[in-house]
């Protein structure tokens, strides 16, 4: 039998029981009230600030919510507002893309985690499955244009993996000095920054990729001075460095014209093997080594674009303007190209890729050399007219079309500075065609054409002009 000592006992365990859960009430932080409305006031605050409605009862994944949901989202936009000039850069960098997508992505997970908390949280109230299927759906909708976008900047992120290439100090050739010295003082190869740029035609109608376009630019790192010197396509006997593949073929320079060197080198599987072995294009870095040995120059980079694809960049942007001097008859459409006129000009004309392109490939009117020199115009205008809003707007074309188009050895970092420097016609302090007069193509004295190529370097270093531009 219980006595009254018993019955003590348990009357003060009850009075323990008792406040024990008082205290533990009172310590609780006091929950939003569970109406319908309430319910829904926290939905829709989930929605526009995930983990909001979850500050009182779960504050640690409250503010992991908030955090990544919102304040991430608003450091980016705000990084991104801060450095608006360097857009263009963003856009070619593909870690930054990389956390663009994973930001993008939390926007929209946080969402449906702090739904599916509160659904959790009142999953006994009645109607609660009917108002979190409405507030996911809001959710999703909303979600439609960040998850489009999140898709387009993978695709881009993958199409510019193939384009650029990882950051390296090392230029792709350095003269070793067995080539004949200039005349003049050679210049500092570390102060300057010469880049390769190649453009190749594998359009409809053409055989093969044959390099027509070569142009070195020079870039003075410490002033921001830019020099262009254009190779004629019809160079002959190139020269290569001594021990390699195409210097044991060609003792005496290579027997076709300059242009032919990339196709010669792509049709031969055991040179492909050799200029391929640092997994850049091979045939690029045969051009480099040969031009970078014939004028002795130190090349740290090179860029290679199709001109067929490079149509697809300009239309993606917008199109060029241009201010002719004169009527420039244009060359016959390519097969699958649109009808062009037969010449454009004089005076200021709006282009498309493919009037462009055309532009920049003529010869009617004159010849290779002045040819090089619609090249450097167009590139330059190009650099100038081009801003990040227009880039940025067509960012899925003039990726896509950049993957058709381009192979370098930069990283998308050092091409966007690059585009910087040509962009800024102010900094183009040297525009020089190595053409007749200045040298003959067709019987190159390569002592004379390197001493140039030398005083050009020297010039945009000094700021003091050359004697050669033209």
């Amino acid at each position: 039998m219980i006595d009254d000592r018993d019955l003590g006992v348990f009357d003060g365990l009850r009075r323990l029981e008792n406040d024990w859960d008082a205290e533990r009430d009172a310590s609780e932080p006091t929950e939003r009230p569970t109406t319908s409305a309430g319910i829904s006031a926290q939905l829709a605050a989930s929605i526009v600030l995930p983990g909001s409605a979850a500050l009182r009862r779960a504050p640690f994944v409250a503010i992991g919510l908030l955090g990544l949901g919102v304040v991430l989202p608003i450091v980016l936009l705000a990084l991104i507002y801060v450095n608006r000039s360097e857009l263009v850069g963003f856009a070619l960098d593909p870690t930054f893309l990389l956390a663009a997508m994973i930001v993008g992505l939390l926007a929209v997970i946080t969402r449906f985690i702090a739904i599916g908390e509160i659904a959790a949280r009142f999953r006994h109230t009645a109607g609660i499955w009917l108002k979190t299927s409405i507030a996911a759906a809001v959710v999703v909708a909303g979600s439609l244009p960040v998850l489009a976008g999140v898709s387009d900047v993978n695709s881009a992120r993958s199409a510019l993996g193939g384009v650029f290439a990882s950051e390296s100090s090392d230029p792709l050739f350095s003269p070793d000095g067995s080539a004949t010295s200039t005349s003049s003082a050679p210049v500092d190869p570390s102060a300057v920054k010469n880049v390769l740029i190649m453009g190749g035609d594998a359009g409809p109608g053409r055989w093969g990729m044959r390099t027509d376009t070569m142009m070195l630019v020079t870039v003075h790192e410490a002033s921001g001075r830019v020099a262009l010197t254009s190779i004629p396509r019809n160079l002959t006997s190139l020269q290569f460095p001594p021990g390699s593949p195409l210097a044991a073929e060609f003792p005496n320079g290579f027997d076709d014209l300059a242009n032919a060197l990339f196709t010669h080198v792509n049709s031969d599987p055991a040179l492909v093997e050799y200029y391929g072995a640092s997994g850049l294009q091979p045939e690029a870095i045969a051009l480099v080594e040969a031009l970078g040995y014939s004028l002795d120059v130190e090349i740290d980079d090179f860029a290679l674009v199709n001109m067929q694809g490079f149509t697809e960049v300009i239309d993606a942007v917008g199109g060029v303007t241009l201010e002719l001097a004169q009527s420039v008859p244009l060359p016959p459409s390519l097969p699958g190209e649109r009808e062009l006129p037969t010449s454009i000009g004089p005076g200021v004309v709006e282009m498309d890729g493919a009037l462009a392109i055309a532009y920049a490939r003529s010869r009617s009117a004159d010849s290779d050399y002045q040819r090089m020199g619609r090249q450097r115009q167009l590139m330059a205008a190009l650099g100038s007219q081009v801003s990040a809003t227009d880039a940025l707007g067509a960012f899925g074309s003039v990726t896509g079309a950049l993957d058709d188009s381009m192979r370098t050895s930069l990283s998308s970092g050092e091409f966007n500075d690059l585009l910087d420097r040509l962009g800024d016609n102010s900094a183009i302090s040297e525009s020089v065609g190595l053409a007749p007069p200045l040298i003959t193509p067709g019987n190159p004295d390569y002592a004379q054409i390197r001493d140039i190529v030398n005083s050009v370097q020297a010039a945009v270093i000094a700021g003091q002009p050359s004697g050669y531009a033209t």
